[in-house]
């Protein structure tokens, strides 16, 4: 297939790596007629004007930082896609190399450092912070010059609109961040020799510390405690655990971080080759070879019969060519520093708390005015831009305005949710880009179970697919049954039960004890809770169920008593009385023996000698004390 050439000038070729921002790819300057590598960003970037005319600045920025181990910027532009032309390096990266589970000598980290050094110094030194040193962004030459790459791409993916490709990039410098990034605040070269140091352990050990399970948990971990450095890391230990130092003040500059390595030197053995592994082309096996890890200045070597031989020989001439490497350009650097005007320079302070960045500004002697404006993605209180912008040189009293952030933009909670069921009104909520937060239920007499009965949202507006809480009727409360009722009239339980919301079924039934018209029991029982609008059965007494009158005539009183009362019969009246000392037989009963009747009647038992009572007295259902 033919190559796809942006703007009729780069014909790319086969993809070399991918990650967050983009792919790079194998590319021929058609104009000039070289090798060039390009990496294409995100197609979405290419849409939002303030990444674009900041990634113009970024690229300007870095194009003027000539240093040789800073890997150089040729050109940019937008063509369907932002990207950015630079020159080819044909070694692969650190990453590469530690992805084949190989780890580092001491010697070969102490050189890979040192030239990390000297190219963030001259980069700080220039006013560049690179945001993002990581081992993928630590390239080398075929042969085996390192340079680092992607100076200036993070901040200028800080400002895009675009928050999903922003947390991505996030995501992956996460695992390399400072705990002042970790915290949003600014930052300044420091930062970049921090993630230098975390570089340096896992070069050395294969391990990176501070790598929790999510990414809170990774930036939470950088925010109190150094970076832990393992005895395995030797004589560079002191200098690494000085860079990995969670206070800011305790840690090295750029140049001061390489002049610590440095005094490791000497403890260390010659760097062996180091087996670099190409670029390759994704999905295909990568390109490798055996190339010596040395400083780029380092002098011929002396005859072999003036060297120390075996594996405890030292590392004399490389040490010494890069001490008189890092001592020119550092001191080069510094001389010229010292020679030139000092201009000030605004500080990148995208994504810092407004306050922090008032501050920041207040100190260099500017005046400070702020602007406020919502954007999706970003928190409330974070500068989204400075005016002027970072780099940009500002007289000590000029104003800078910051852009600021109210949070994202806002949406209307939708009314009349009330009364609805619930899952109507998560879809309604879903259409005005919400979703339903915390639900939580709450009894209510008038609306039926699963209804929302209030809406608990913070405001009238939200920001989008924020979550709003709600109340939803569990229904009526239960009741519960009352306690009183047995026993009692039938008439005032039901009513009492009516009330409260329940039905009320009726039955009837003899009892022994309890007298007809009243409960005798109810289910479910007194003081069991139930749902409104349960049936509880009540059953009423009809009093005790009749029987047959024992036949008691010619017995005497007291036994004929007994036997009326072991027969259920407690009401009786005797008729006449015997004379003192004299047995009284029943001369006749009434009702008579073997007459069913309820056991509460009378039973009028007449002695002999005495006149039996009409028998309409008898029945007449008047009841006596039997005493």
């Amino acid at each position: 297939m033919p190559a796809r050439v942006l703007d009729g000038r780069y014909a790319l070729g086969r993809a070399l790596g991918t990650g967050a921002s983009g792919t790079v790819y194998a590319a021929d300057d058609l104009d000039l007629g070289r090798h060039v590598a390009v990496k294409v960003l995100h197609e979405a970037l290419a849409g939002d004007p303030v990444f674009v005319e900041r990634l113009g600045v970024e690229a300007r920025t870095v194009g003027g930082l000539q240093h040789p181990s800073i890997l150089t910027v040729y050109d940019w532009g937008v063509d369907g896609s932002a990207y950015l032309v630079t020159e080819y390096l044909a070694g692969g990266s650190l990453r590469s190399l530690l992805d084949t589970g190989r780890t580092l000598s001491h010697s070969q980290a102490l050189v890979i450092g040192l030239e990390v050094c000297k190219a963030l110094d001259h980069a700080h030194q220039m006013g560049v912070v690179h945001r993002d040193l990581k081992p993928a962004n630590l390239l080398f030459s075929q042969d085996g010059h390192l340079k680092v790459s992607d100076f200036g791409l993070a901040g200028a993916l800080a400002e895009t609109s675009r928050t999903d490709i922003f947390v991505e990039g996030i995501v992956g410098t996460a695992r390399f961040a400072s705990p002042e990034q970790a915290k949003g605040q600014p930052l300044d070269g420091r930062s970049d020799v921090y993630a230098l140091a975390l570089v340096l352990v896992e070069a050395v050990t294969g391990h990176l510390p501070f790598v929790e399970d999510t990414l809170l948990g990774t930036l939470r971990a950088r925010r109190r405690r150094d970076v832990p450095v393992p005895a395995s890391m030797g004589p560079l230990g002191p200098a690494v655990a000085r860079a990995g130092s969670v206070d800011l003040a305790n840690r090295p500059t750029a140049a001061e971080f390489g002049r610590l390595l440095l005094e490791a030197a000497p403890a260390l053995a010659r760097p062996e080759p180091l087996p670099l592994v190409g670029p390759g082309e994704i999905g295909a096996a990568p390109l490798s070879g055996e190339v010596p890890l040395v400083p780029k200045s380092r002098p011929p070597e002396e005859p072999k019969s003036e060297r120390t031989v075996g594996p405890t020989r030292r590392l004399p001439w490389a040490i010494v060519a890069a001490l008189m490497v890092v001592g020119a350009v550092l001191g080069g650097a510094a001389l010229w520093q010292g020679s030139q005007e000092v201009v000030p320079r605004v500080p990148l302070l995208v994504g810092a708390d407004e306050d922090e960045a008032a501050a920041t500004l207040t100190e260099a002697g500017w005046r400070v005015e702020s602007r406020y404006e919502r954007r999706d993605g970003t928190n409330e209180g974070q500068v989204l831009a400075t005016e002027p912008g970072f780099g940009a040189e500002l007289a000590e009293d000029g104003t800078v305005l910051l852009v600021v952030s109210l949070g994202p933009t806002r949406v209307p909670v939708p009314t009349g949710l009330v009364g609805h069921t619930l899952a109507e009104a998560t879809r309604l909520l879903e259409q005005a880009s919400l979703e339903v937060g915390t639900v939580s239920e709450a009894h209510d007499e008038a609306l039926e179970a699963g209804v929302v009965l209030e809406v608990l949202a913070v405001a009238e507006e939200l920001a989008p697919w924020s979550g709003v809480d709600l109340i939803v009727s569990a229904g009526a409360a239960p009741r519960t049954v009352p306690v009183g009722l047995v026993e009692g009239p039938a008439d005032e339980a039901v009513a009492a039960l009516n009330a409260l919301g329940l039905e009320v079924v009726v039955t009837e039934a003899n009892d022994e004890f309890v007298p007809a018209g009243s409960v005798v029991s109810l289910e479910p029982g007194s003081d069991t809770e139930v749902p409104r609008g349960s049936t509880v059965a009540v059953v009423v007494s009809l009093g005790p169920a009749p029987r047959a009158v024992p036949g008691v005539v010619g017995l005497e009183l007291v036994a004929a008593e007994a036997r009326l009362a072991a027969a259920g019969f407690r009401v009786i009246e005797v008729v006449g009385l015997p004379e003192e000392g004299e047995p009284a037989a029943v001369a006749s009963q009434q009702p008579a023996g073997g007459e069913e009747v309820s056991p509460d009647q009378r039973v009028v038992l007449v002695l002999e000698g005495a006149e039996a009572p009409a028998e309409g007295d008898a029945d007449d259902g008047a009841s006596a004390d039997p005493e």
